[in-house]
C-alpha cells in the first residue's frame, strides 16, 4: 500500500463523517485554542514587565558602587557589608572584560545652577565624555559632549523648568517638582543665556539680616554653557530628567577646587556649605596605583544575557554591582508562575479534545471492520492500516490546531484592541510610567508552531489505541460480524 493510497484514504474515510469530524475538529480547536491564549497573556505580560523596567533603565546597564552587601552564608545570617576600591584601575579592569561594551565612573553633586535673576539648583553628574553615547544619555536637542568638552553640559528636560525668580516676591513664580509638558517654554534659553555654577546656596538671594559670611572664602562661580538638552519620556520619572551632565574631568576640578576652599574655612565661622554630602576626604586625590576613587560607576554590557556572569565577576571584585535585570527576572518568575497556572487551566479542555479523538476514532474502527478484513484478506500489511487511522487522527488535531491558531489570532485581537480599554477605564493598564501601553496577548511565531504540533502530537497520541485496535481485528470475527 503506497503512502499517496494511505493519505488519498485518510482524507476521504474524514469526509465520508462530515459532521463527527467538524465536532471532533471544533474540541481540538477550543483546546489549541485556549492554550495559546492563556500562554499569549503571560507573553504579553513578560513583554510588559520588559517595557517597564527598560523605561526605569535598560537591563544591559548595571550599577557598580564601592559597597558590597554580600548574600547570607550557609547558616542564614543576615548580608554582610564591605567596602572595596572602586578607582580607575578598577574600572579599566571592568572595561577589559569581553562582555563589557564600556564603562565609566560617575561622580555627582548638588550645585546651585544661577542665569541672571533665574535660578534653581539640581544633581550634577560627571561621566566619561567618550562613552557618554552608550548609557542612555540621549539628545533631543543641540548635541552630545565630546572629549574636549570642559565647561559645557547637558540639560536635563526637568532641570530647564525648575529656574525660579529670585526678585519675585510671588511664591507662585518659584516652581518646584512635577512633570513639565513638553510645550512649555522654560525660563532659561541654556544655549544663549549666561549660566554659572556655584555651590553658595544663598547666591542670587536677597541677603537676610543676620546672615553674615565674613571671614570665609567665598564659593567660586563656574561659567560653562548648555549644549544640549536630554531626551524625555512623557509621564516617566528619571534622574537624568533632573540633572545637569558634565566632562567628569571638568567636574573634578570643580571638586578639587571646593574642597581645597572648604578645607581654608576650616578654622572659620560657620559660613562653610559642602558641595555634597557624599564627598570624602579621599574621593578626589590621587591614589598610591588606582588614582581617582570614586563611590559609583556604570557599565554597559554587550548583551543583557551576559549580565549576571559580569555582575558575578564585579562582585568577586569586592564591588557592588545591581542592574534592573535583577527585577525584570523576579517578576519574570511571577509571570511564568501565573502562565504556568493558565496553562494547565487551558490543558484540561485539550485533555477533553484527545479523548473526543479517541472516541472518534474508536467508533471508526467499529464501523469500518469490513474494511480493515477485506485490507487483511488482500494482503494489506498491519503497518499500513495502523498508519491510516493514525493519519486520520493526525490530521483531526492538525485540522484543530490550525484553525485553533487562527481562532487564537482573533481572540488576542480582541483582548489588545477592547482589552485595554477596559483596563485603562480601571486605572489598570499603563503600569504607572506613561508612554504607549503594552498589548495584552502577544502571540510570537514560536508559540504558533507550538500549538499547531502539539495539537498534531494530541491527535496521534489518541488514535494510537484505535490503530492498534485495528490491526488486532480478526478477519474472521469481522466477516461473523457483518
Amino acid at each position: 500500500m503506497r503512502l499517496i493510497d494511505i493519505l488519498t484514504m485518510g482524507v476521504r474515510n474524514l469526509l465520508k463523517r462530515k459532521a463527527r469530524t467538524i465536532l471532533t475538529i471544533l474540541g481540538v480547536l477550543i483546546g489549541t485554542s485556549a492554550i495559546i491564549v492563556m500562554l499569549s497573556l503571560g507573553v504579553g505580560m513578560n513583554e510588559a514587565n520588559l517595557q517597564a523596567i527598560e523605561q526605569l533603565g535598560s537591563v544591559d546597564i548595571i550599577n557598580v558602587s564601592s559597597y558590597f552587601y554580600q548574600p547570607p552564608d550557609e547558616n542564614g545570617r543576615n548580608e554582610r557589608s564591605s567596602q572595596g576600591v572602586l578607582d580607575d584601575k578598577a574600572i579599566a579592569q571592568i572595561a577589559a572584560f569581553p562582555e563589557v561594551e564600556a564603562a565609566t565612573p560617575l561622580l555627582q553633586t548638588y550645585m546651585n545652577i544661577v542665569s541672571g535673576k533665574f535660578k534653581t539648583s539640581g544633581q550634577v553628574i560627571g561621566i566619561n565624555t567618550d562613552v557618554v553615547d552608550k548609557f542612555n544619555y540621549n539628545v533631543r536637542e543641540g548635541r552630545q559632549l565630546e572629549a574636549s568638552d570642559t565647561n559645557v553640559a547637558l540639560f536635563g528636560f526637568q532641570l530647564l523648568h525648575q529656574f525660579y525668580n529670585t526678585r519675585s516676591n510671588n511664591v507662585n513664580n518659584r516652581y518646584y517638582g512635577g512633570q513639565i509638558d513638553a510645550d512649555t517654554p522654560p525660563p532659561v534659553d541654556v544655549f544663549n543665556d549666561s549660566l554659572v555654577l556655584t555651590s553658595d546656596w544663598s547666591y542670587g538671594e536677597r541677603k537676610q539680616l543676620g546672615n553674615s559670611d565674613s571671614g570665609t572664602t567665598k564659593p567660586k562661580l563656574y561659567k560653562f554653557k548648555g549644549i544640549g538638552i536630554l531626551e524625555n519620556k512623557d509621564g516617566v520619572y528619571s534622574q537624568n530628567d533632573y540633572s545637569l551632565i558634565v566632562n567628569i574631568e571638568w567636574l573634578k576640578k570643580i571638586l578639587a577646587e571646593e574642597q581645597k576652599r572648604q578645607g581654608q574655612n576650616s578654622g572659620g565661622g560657620g559660613g562653610v556649605r559642602y558641595v555634597s554630602s557624599a564627598m570624602v576626604e579621599e574621593s578626589y586625590s590621587g591614589g598610591a596605583s588606582g588614582g581617582t576613587r570614586y563611590e559609583s560607576a556604570l557599565v554597559k554590557v554587550r548583551d543583557r544575557h551576559d549580565v549576571e556572569a559580569v555582575q558575578k565577576k564585579i562582585n568577586e571584585m569586592g564591588l557592588g554591582a545591581s542592574s534592573p535585570l535583577e527585577t525584570l527576572k523576579y517578576m519574570e518568575q511571577t509571570t511564568n508562575q501565573i502562565q504556568q497556572l493558565l496553562g494547565a487551566i487551558a490543558a484540561v479542555s485539550l485533555l477533553v479534545a484527545a479523548i473526543g479523538i479517541a472516541n472518534t476514532m474508536i467508533m471508526s474502527v467499529y464501523e469500518r471492520t469490513r474494511e480493515i478484513a477485506v485490507m487483511k484478506v488482500l494482503g494489506c500489511r498491519l503497518g499500513n492500516i495502523g498508519a491510516l487511522f493514525l493519519f486520520e487522527a493526525g490530521l483531526i488535531g492538525f485540522f484543530g490546531g490550525v484553525v485553533g491558531v487562527g481562532f487564537s489570532e482573533l481572540a488576542a485581537y480582541l483582548l489588545n484592541r477592547f482589552g485595554g480599554d477596559m483596563m485603562n477605564a480601571f486605572g489598570g493598564r499603563g503600569w504607572g510610567l506613561g508612554g504607549e501601553a503594552p498589548p495584552i496577548a502577544i502571540i510570537p511565531l514560536w508559540l504558533v508552531g507550538l500549538g499547531m504540533a502539539f495539537s498534531t502530537v494530541i491527535g496521534l497520541i489518541s488514535g494510537f489505541l484505535p490503530a492498534r485496535r485495528a490491526m488486532r481485528l480478526s478477519v474472521l470475527r469481522a466477516i461473523h460480524n457483518e
